[in-house]
Order: C-alpha cells, then sequence, then structure tokens
C-alpha cells in the first residue's frame, strides 16, 4: 500500500516491466509437437536458450538445425516418456549437453507442452489406456521437474504446463487423455508449494487451439468454435505469449491461466 498521493507533477502509477535476465537456459518438453515448436521458437527469438526433448530423432535433429539462429546447434535429447527410464535418459543427456557450472544448474526453466491427444472411444477404453497417457501427460513430467528441482532453485526458475480446459469442461471419447491432464494440474499446483518460494510453477489452461492441417471440416470447425466465449479457435502465437508471460511472471505460482476456455 503507498501512503499520500504523488507529488506535483508526477503520475499517480509508474510501471516498469520487471528486469529480466538475458538468455535463459529452457527445456522444452515435447518439443517436436506443434506447441512445442512454437514455444521453441518464442524462446530462441527472444534470446533464450533452449534444449530440446521429444521422442524423434530425426524431428529433433531438423528442428535443432533449424533454430541455430548463427549462435550454434541447439542441444536436444531423444526420450519417450512411456518408457519407464525417460526421466533418466532426458536428465543425463540434459547434464552432458549443458553440463552444470560456477554454481549454475544445466536448466533454468521447463516449458511442459507434452502434445498426444489419444481418442479413446469409453466403449473401447483399457487399463494400458490410461496408464500410457497418465505416464506422458503426468508421471514421466512431474518426476523430471522433481529430478531438477535443484537446478531450478539455482535460478530462481519457473515451470509452465499446458493444461486442457476439457479438464473442467469434459468432452467425449478422451477419458484417459482428461484423467491425465486433471493430474497434471493437481500434481504441479502440489509441486508450486513444494518448491516455493524457490521455484514458481504455473499452468495455461487451453481451450481449442487451430490446427491448419487437422482443422478441414468447416461443420467440425464451427461447433468447436462456439464452446469458446470468443466464438473462435486460438493460434499457436496467443498460446506462446501466454507462456512466455508466465515464465518471467516473478510473482504467480500455483496459479492456472486459462486461454480460450
Amino acid at each position: 500500500m503507498t501512503v499520500g498521493g504523488p507529488g506535483p507533477g508526477k503520475p499517480l502509477y509508474s510501471y516498469r516491466p520487471p528486469a529480466r535476465e538475458a538468455g535463459r537456459r529452457v527445456l522444452v518438453v515435447g518439443a517436436t509437437g506443434r506447441l512445442g515448436v512454437a514455444i521453441a521458437e518464442g524462446l530462441v527469438n527472444r534470446g533464450d536458450d533452449v534444449v530440446l526433448t521429444a521422442r524423434d530423432p530425426n524431428k529433433l535433429e531438423q528442428m535443432a538445425a533449424s533454430l541455430e539462429r548463427g549462435r550454434g546447434r541447439v542441444p536436444f535429447v531423444c526420450a519417450d516418456l512411456t518408457h519407464r527410464d525417460a526421466v533418466e535418459r532426458i536428465v543425463e543427456g540434459l547434464r552432458a549437453a549443458v553440463p552444470p557450472k560456477d554454481g549454475r544448474g544445466s536448466v533454468d526453466d521447463i516449458v511442459l507442452a507434452c502434445g498426444p491427444f489419444p481418442r479413446t472411444p469409453f466403449e473401447d477404453l483399457r487399463r494400458e489406456d490410461l496408464e500410457r497417457t497418465l505416464t506422458v501427460h503426468a508421471v514421466a513430467p512431474l518426476l523430471l521437474v522433481h529430478a531438477l528441482a535443484g537446478d531450478l532453485a539455482k535460478a530462481r526458475g519457473a515451470v509452465v504446463g499446458l493444461g486442457d480446459a476439457g479438464t473442467t469442461r469434459p468432452f467425449e471419447h478422451h477419458v484417459a487423455y482428461l484423467t491425465a491432464k486433471g493430474a497434471v494440474r493437481t500434481g504441479l499446483r502440489a509441486l508450486a508449494v513444494e518448491l516455493a518460494p524457490d521455484v514458481r510453477v504455473n499452468i495455461v489452461e487451453l481451450g481449442i487451439v487451430a490446427d491448419p492441417e487437422a482443422d478441414a471440416d468447416p461443420l467440425r470447425q464451427h461447433r468447436l468454435a462456439t464452446r469458446s466465449q470468443l466464438g473462435r479457435f486460438g493460434t499457436a502465437e496467443e498460446v506462446v505469449h501466454v507462456v512466455l508471460s508466465l515464465l518471467d511472471a516473478t510473482w504467480a505460482t500455483g496459479e492456472i491461466w486459462g486461454l480460450g476456455r
């Protein structure tokens, strides 16, 4: 609270953007998915260094080359989150690619952009569907943050996870996916408590993001777009804007930023 008013001729409020350390090192999980690619590009374009991880080595190689921007090869770690050793592989690969040095860890921030969106009709739902989807969207990401918590704390870092508005407004044929997204939503909020005040953990809860390759049916597009109060799909650029904002929001943790819900 500010007591008293400003002096003569001075503005009541004087906003200055918070100072931001240039060249943060950000691990992007699910980096080769549509949103993962856009987020990695947004980070590099503003001067951050990224480390990529996903399961397809060819896509990672191509993406790393595209992000060089004259600053050298972008490191990446190939790992399949469905495998039990995925977290260990990512941490070992990260340490090898970017060794901790001078009191700084291998990573400052993490973006969890795990992207599989499996359609599972209710009548076909199996234990394996739930186990696989929970592993990719919740178990592996939470264990990865746990494994890198020390690095994040050294940098007063942040974790931003992509959630789904369907956890509060469910839709059909996606029981396994929505269950997993609900689990990681709760898990990340719990981590925000565990890791405070050294590490901030927040969630971007997405509505439907436009996909030019998949949204070829205009009737389906119209029906789904009406789920949003704004009457349209979001864009990858809009998602990137919010993710970067939460990485920089130094007085926010345990928050859920709804986008296009």
